[in-house]
């Protein structure tokens, strides 16, 4: 059975990507899963498609890494550990995100730009303003999570941040969970 893979046109386009960043980028997208929200192919697999040695990807990856197109964190699993890699340019509907065009910081905190929370509050904006202003994630909302956050109601919102507050380094994935959970709670 063939497969495909949607990449966005920009990626094809842009000129400060060299050929083998290029190249690891498209095999990073091609190993994406929608569900998890990130990509995690093993080194040996990045090494063996990309068609390159060990220690031209690690420098590859750093380039990527330094210019804001990836952020690399650790998983930990059955296997062991191994890097899973956040896309953050170039996903098919992520063109236009705030976050697709915004360097990492080193501290991996949340690099969303802070909104003030004075816009309509079924607007995803004061939504988004209003959880960063409450909370501290170790990473941004991807689009997926963004689109599940617009569907929430702000008082639902208001009492997960609140039953979370004081806690650090919260994954956006584990804060939807809850506001899942709390959701199904008051329906």
């Amino acid at each position: 059975m063939e497969s495909y893979t949607n990449i966005s046109n920009s990626l094809i386009e842009d000129e400060n990507l060299s050929h083998t960043e290029f190249r690891v980028m498209m095999t990073l997208i091609r190993y994406y899963n929608t569900d998890l929200g990130y990509s995690f192919p093993t080194r040996e697999l990045l090494v063996k498609k990309c068609r390159m040695n060990k220690d031209t990807l690690g420098r590859v990856l750093n380039s990527l890494e330094e210019k804001g197109y990836i952020t690399r964190s650790k998983r930990e699993g059955k296997a062991g550990r191994n890097n899973i890699y956040y896309i953050n340019k170039y996903l098919v509907g992520q063109e236009t995100s705030s976050q697709a065009s915004t360097k990492p910081k080193p501290n991996n905190k949340s690099r969303n730009k802070k909104k003030q929370a004075t816009e309509p509050q079924e607007d995803l904006d004061y939504k988004l303003g209003y959880i960063e202003s409450s909370l501290e994630f170790a990473r941004d909302f991807r689009d997926t999570e963004l689109a599940e956050l617009k569907e929430v109601d702000m008082k639902i919102i208001e009492r997960v941040c609140e039953e979370m507050r004081g806690e650090t380094d919260i994954s956006p994935f584990v804060f939807l969970l809850d506001l899942q959970k709390c959701k199904r709670g008051i329906n």
